[in-house]
């Protein structure tokens, strides 16, 4: 049997896991990938440039159509669950087929996603054997089953959701990430190694995809973890290509186990070598930890303050304090391994005032770069709720949040806690600048209010990172590096598509 894998933006780990088990049951998987490079949330949105080069709807649907699948399998993150579903439609114009979703946001909203009648089947959580039961019950364009685990079906009466099925305990018993079909889409991915040593957190922040956990999988241990040896071997296996130049882990929070870490460092720096960067949480940082990171060769730690406001923290849910944090940035200093922080910017009763505390702060502990974020609602997540019943959002609100139309919170008409959302946007450039800036100058742009003048907020953010490039910061470096090698291969394929030309343009990236 034939399974079509569809997804758009970034590279997608939970694709390339898919594709990895579907081969490894026997089935083909094709990959029909969009970059979409200047309009999936990716970083480098344009809409003049979205509109000129990205494909229609129906264009997609073609290519997946060539590819003869059996069945049609669509990963679906709320920036793009719209484009998907309007890929899906166009699909059943023109042939018959099943099409099922999987993905964070319709694995949280199952019932509602399939609704929509371009959609068969919806996969909630590790879909992994769900996937393979959906290929095996495919007869004749249709799905034989209504019974599968983990998948909410069409009934006669309303929506078939079925329970899950035991999460996986063992991820050694995973095969390695199937990347061959990015890595032919967009060369340039393979320069940045992305990977995952463990499934789960142990920590259940409320505007997180994690704190829908325990209700998909209730009395079920959160947090797994591969084997050292299963991780390297794969680190190996690319390692020995010769094009990675940098690795990414993609836990949403690496240091979590001593012993693993240690014995982790120890064979990271013995049989790879390739600088790495990771996430951190200062609950789960130690003295210890932060001298193995180094021993090991990271480049980058991105740790995940998002508030410093105690007060905030509890609300969503969060375990944080200052404290903690200052003592995880001194850890890191002290071992010389460079840092990053991440920062929401809107968590719901946070203000001006707040943001300005938070720079005050980040003005103390003098970060490497400052990432920020907007606090956005997803689907599923506890955050969602919470405002919902505070009236921060209306039901339409929500209604748009569940079909895929997400952004800052102040975007949503209902939302009664962003008065001042300009001021804000203000701030925001800041937190942009304040790795850049002398101390004075930025007690200057906060005391005097000169933040208020600033204008251009996005392109500041993309100058800044550039800045922190050129000054050396070798995270920094590679991270630009990465994101202009990608955006270049991306364009090139949808020139050549857009053209009808049989290569791409030699660009050297």
């Amino acid at each position: 049997m034939r399974v079509t894998l569809v997804t758009s933006g970034l590279e997608h780990l939970g694709i390339e896991a898919l594709s990895a088990w579907v081969k490894r049951a026997g089935h083909e998987a094709t990959l029909v990938y969009e970059a979409r490079p200047f309009s999936s949330g990716s970083g480098t949105d344009s809409p003049l440039l979205a509109r000129l080069l990205d494909p229609k709807p129906e264009e997609t649907a073609r290519r997946i159509v060539a590819s003869k699948p059996d069945l049609v399998a669509f990963t679906s993150y709320s920036v793009t669950h719209a484009w998907a579903v309007d890929v899906a439609r166009a699909i059943k114009k023109s042939i018959r087929v099943p099409i099922v979703f999987g993905g964070q946001h319709v694995s949280s909203a199952p019932e509602r996603a399939i609704a929509e009648p371009a959609i068969d089947a919806i996969v909630e959580g590790e879909g992994e054997e769900a996937l393979v039961d959906l290929i095996e019950c495919t007869v004749d364009g249709e799905l034989t089953r209504t019974d599968i685990a983990n998948c909410t079906f069409k009934g006669a009466d309303g929506p078939i959701r079925n329970p899950v099925r035991p999460l996986l305990a063992d991820l050694d018993a995973l095969p390695w990430a199937d990347k061959e079909g990015f890595y032919s889409a967009v060369p340039a991915f393979e320069h940045e190694l992305y990977i995952v040593s463990r499934r789960g957190c142990p920590f259940r922040c409320s505007f997180c995809e994690y704190s829908t956990f325990p209700r998909q999988y209730p009395g079920e241990k959160p947090v797994r973890r591969r084997s050292v040896e299963h991780l390297i071997g794969e680190l190996a296996h690319w390692k020995a290509r010769g094009k990675v130049r940098k690795v990414f882990f993609w836990d949403a929070i690496f240091t979590l186990d001593p012993k693993w870490m240690e014995k982790f460092a120890i064979a990271y720096k013995r049989e790879i070598g390739i600088p790495f960067e990771c996430y951190t949480h200062p609950q789960t940082m130690s003295r210890d930890m932060a001298r193995w990171l180094a021993e090991a060769g990271c480049i980058m730690v991105r740790v995940g303050v998002q508030s410093v406001n105690s007060d905030t923290l509890a609300a969503v849910d969060r375990k944080g304090n200052r404290e903690k944090v200052i003592e995880t940035l001194r850890y890191l200093r002290e071992f010389d391994v460079p840092y990053s922080v991440d920062h929401i910017i809107g968590l719901p009763g946070e203000g001006a005032q707040d943001q300005l505390e938070a720079l005050k702060f980040y003005a103390e502990v003098e970060p490497k770069r400052i990432v920020t974020h907007w606090m956005t609602y997803f689907p599923g997540t506890t955050a969602l709720d919470q405002a919902r019943d505070r009236g921060i959002l209306d039901q339409a609100d929500v209604e748009r949040i569940l079909d895929g139309d997400v952004g800052p919170g102040y975007m949503f008409g209902g939302n009664k806690e962003y008065r001042d959302h300009q001021e804000l946007q203000h701030l925001s450039g800041v937190f942009d600048l304040l790795p850049l800036l002398p101390t004075g100058a930025t007690r200057w742009l906060i005391e005097q209010r000169r933040y208020r003048h600033l204008r251009g907020v996005g392109i500041m953010r993309q100058l800044g990172t550039l800045a922190l490039a050129i000054r050396g910061e070798p995270a920094t470096r590679e991270h630009v590096r990465h994101i202009m090698a990608t955006t270049i291969d991306a364009t090139r394929e949808a020139l050549r598509r857009k053209l009808g030309l049989s290569e791409a343009p030699a660009w050297k990236t």
